[in-house]
Parts: structure tokens; C-alpha cells; sequence
């Protein structure tokens, strides 16, 4: 995992989490429900706040707020957990194909398989910065790149419904408008 600052209880992280080898693990919805789930539950166990979120068919974006915890603490707990679950229904559903690369994949002695590259955590410093990053958070869907909808807000994974349409997005959020007030 890569930090660009030291934790700062104040501040909100731009993180950032892709599959080894850019699988496109997660567009497959029991996957990418693993990740909404364990959003769900750090939300409920007051270990963050989220802003904004997609799960793109290799990796996620997402902004969030540690509460209690360190961002090294949650990037750590939340990575471990995902990665734990995701190779769980990987040996159920016999995906040798997908066991095997995250096995050779690996980067520790300690872990038989690496399922997450680095997990990035960039410290947001600025209010142009945060508007530049829920932007791209929220366009990725639409790239040039993915074109997985012609409307961002119409993406099933992502938090863009709410801040375009004001619907309710698949997995809570907090409004980092009614936040940034306080």
C-alpha cells in the first residue's frame, strides 16, 4: 500500500484499488457485492465516511473519511477482507484459472495469493483537488476507455446518481456537500 502523506484525522483519501493484472473480476456482481458489502459495513461500524465511489470492472475509485482508524488501518483492513472473501468464492466456484494467476501473482511468502495491486491513498489537500477527483470518480464510466453507459448517473456501481440526479445510490453515502458545511 502506498501513502503520499501521513494520516491526518481532518482530511478525506482519494483510494484507489485494482485487481492483480487488471482482471475484470469485479464485473462480475457477486464480486463487486463482496466490495459494496465491506463499504457497507465500515460505514455501520463508524470506521469511515463515504463520499463517492465506483467499482469499475478491474478496480475501484472512492473518497472517503477515516473515523477512529488510521487510512493505513482501513486501506489494510478493507484490502485483507476483500481479498479473503474474493478467494473464498473463487475456490467454490473453481476459478483454478484465476487461483493460479493470483498465485503467481503473489508478492509476500506470507500470502499464497495477491488479489489487490498496491492500494493507493492519496491525502486530498485542496477543494479543486477533491472537485477534480469526484469528477473523475464519476466519469469513469463514461470514458473513453470503459464506455459501460452513456450517462454516468445511470451506472449501477457508482455514487454519480446521487450528485447528478439526486437518486439514491446502490450503497449509502454522505453528502460531501451537507460535510464540507459542517
Amino acid at each position: 500500500m502506498t501513502f503520499s502523506s501521513v494520516h491526518n484525522i481532518n482530511h478525506l483519501y482519494f483510494v484507489t484499488a485494482s485487481i492483480s493484472g487488471w482482471k475484470h473480476m469485479l464485473a462480475e456482481s457477486k464480486y463487486s457485492q463482496i466490495v459494496l458489502d465491506s463499504l457497507v459495513w465500515f460505514q455501520r461500524e463508524k470506521r469511515i465516511l463515504l463520499f463517492a465511489f465506483v467499482i469499475m470492472p478491474s478496480h475501484l475509485h472512492m473518497i472517503l473519511k477515516p473515523e477512529n482508524k488510521t487510512i493505513s488501518d482501513v486501506i489494510q483492513d478493507f484490502g485483507s477482507y476483500t481479498a479473503h472473501t474474493f478467494l473464498h468464492e473463487l475456490c467454490k466456484d473453481k476459478r483454478d484459472d484465476l487461483l493460479i494467476f493470483f498465485h503467481e501473482q503473489r508478492r509476500d511468502v506470507r500470502h499464497k495469493h495477491s488479489i489487490w495491486q498496491d492500494i493507493q491513498a492519496k491525502n486530498i489537500y485542496s477543494s479543486r483537488f477533491l472537485s477534480q477527483k469526484i469528477e473523475y470518480i464519476h466519469n469513469n464510466p463514461v470514458s473513453k476507455d470503459w464506455k459501460l453507459v452513456t450517462d454516468r448517473a445511470e451506472y449501477k456501481y457508482g455514487s454519480a446518481c446521487f450528485y447528478d440526479k439526486g437518486t439514491t445510490p446502490i450503497i449509502p453515502i454522505t453528502n460531501i456537500n451537507e460535510w464540507l458545511m459542517v
